[in-house]
C-alpha cells in the first residue's frame, strides 16, 4: 500500500512516527519535543523490540527525527534535503555524541529513499558523527510498517486517501502521451490556439462554478488560468479531429468515470484542488515512467473547466 503521507500535517507525521517507534523500539519511546537547539527529537534508551530485527536489535541511546514534506515526488536525493541534514542536523548530532547522548540515529521521512544518494548520506552521517548505527527510513519502509501495523494507518485515517479513487488510468495516460506528441510537432497551431483562448476567455461563470465546487481562487488563478488554460483550445482541436476519434472516446470514458467517482467520494476531500492532486498522484504512482506528467493536470483542469467533472 502506498499511503499518501504528504496529505497529513507535520505534527501528525511526528505522531505517526512515534507510534511506529513504539512498535519497533518499545513503549519507552519519549515523544517528539523541542530541545535546547530548537530541534524536535524523539528519544529511546534501551534495547529495541525488533529494529533492525528481533535477532539483532540495536541497543543504547536512540535519537529519532521526523522530516515531513508535502511534495509527493520528493526524494532523499533532493539537494534541499541533503543540505539541511548536512548543515543543520549533523552538527547537532555531533554535539549529542560528544555529550554521550547518542548511540543510534533514526531519521524518518515521507520522501522516496534514493538508493545511491540516500546510502551516501547515511555513510556521511556515520563518518562525521562517529556512530555506526544510522538509518534513514523513507516512505517505502514506512508504508511497509503501516501495512503491518494497520491500527496506525487507521488512527490517522490514511485509507481514505488510497481508497477514494480506483479508475482506469491507462486511458488518461495514453491521451497525455498522444497529445504531447502533437503539440511538439505543431507549434504554429498551438500558438494560434493559445491566442484564441486569450482573446475569448471570460470566467465570471467559472467563479460561480468554483464556489459550488469549493475550488480556491488562488489555485484557479495561478494554476488553471496561468498554466493550463493556454492548452485548452488545442485540446479541443485534438479531441475533435476525426483521426483521434478513439482517443476522444477514451477521454469521454475517463471523464465519465471520474465524474461518478468524484460525486460519490466528494465528502472525503476538502477543497477541489485536493482531488486534482490525488488523481495526479494516482496516475503518476501507477505510471512512474510517464513523461510530461504536467499534462495530467492540464487534462484534469480541462475536464473541470468544461464541466465534464465537478458541479456545473
Amino acid at each position: 500500500m502506498n499511503y499518501k503521507l504528504e496529505y497529513i500535517s507535520e505534527d501528525d507525521f511526528e505522531r505517526l512516527v512515534n507510534m511506529i517507534c513504539h512498535e519497533i523500539l518499545g513503549c519507552g519511546v519519549i515523544e517528539f519535543s523541542k530541545g535546547k537547539d530548537g530541534g524536535r527529537d524523539g528519544k529511546f534508551i534501551g534495547t529495541a523490540n525488533k529494529f533492525p530485527s528481533e535477532k539483532e536489535p540495536w541497543r543504547g541511546k536512540f535519537i529519532i527525527q521526523a522530516k515531513h514534506t508535502e511534495n509527493p515526488i520528493a526524494a532523499c536525493a533532493d539537494s534541499d534535503f541533503q543540505n539541511k541534514i548536512q548543515k543543520e542536523e549533523i552538527p547537532k548530532l555531533k554535539k549529542l555524541k560528544t555529550n554521550d547522548e547518542l548511540d543510534n540515529y533514526l531519521l524518518f521521512t515521507n520522501r522516496k529513499f534514493s538508493g545511491v544518494k540516500g546510502s551516501e548520506l547515511v555513510k556521511k552521517i556515520k563518518n562525521e558523527v562517529g556512530i555506526d548505527q544510522v538509518e534513514i527510513i523513507g516512505k517505502e519502509v514506512i508504508n511497509r510498517y503501516l501495512s503491518i501495523f494497520k491500527h496506525i494507518a487507521k488512527k490517522f485515517n490514511l485509507d481514505r486517501y488510497n481508497l477514494a479513487f480506483e479508475f482506469t488510468d491507462a486511458d488518461l495516460k495514453d491521451i497525455v502521451i498522444e497529445f504531447t506528441k502533437e503539440i511538439k510537432s505543431d507549434n504554429e497551431s498551438l500558438k494560434s490556439a493559445i491566442d484564441s483562448v486569450r482573446e475569448s476567455f471570460t470566467y465570471i461563470d467559472k467563479e460561480q462554478k468554483n464556489e459550488k465546487n469549493n475550488l480556491g481562487k488562488e489555485y484557479f488563478d495561478s494554476i488553471i488560468k496561468e498554466s493550463s488554460l493556454s492548452h485548452f483550445a488545442k485540446i479541443d482541436e485534438f479531441l475533435q479531429n476525426p483521426i483521434n476519434s478513439e482517443l476522444s472516446d477514451m477521454y469521454m470514458d475517463s471523464a465519465f468515470e471520474l465524474k461518478n467517482l468524484i460525486t460519490v467520494k466528494r465528502d472525503e476531500f476538502g477543497a477541489f484542488e485536493e482531488i486534482f492532486i490525488h488523481i495526479y498522484n494516482f496516475v503518476c504512482d501507477r505510471n512512474p515512467k510517464l513523461r510530461n506528467k504536467r499534462f495530467i493536470y492540464v487534462f484534469l483542469h480541462y475536464m473541470y473547466f468544461n464541466c465534464d467533472i465537478g458541479q456545473k
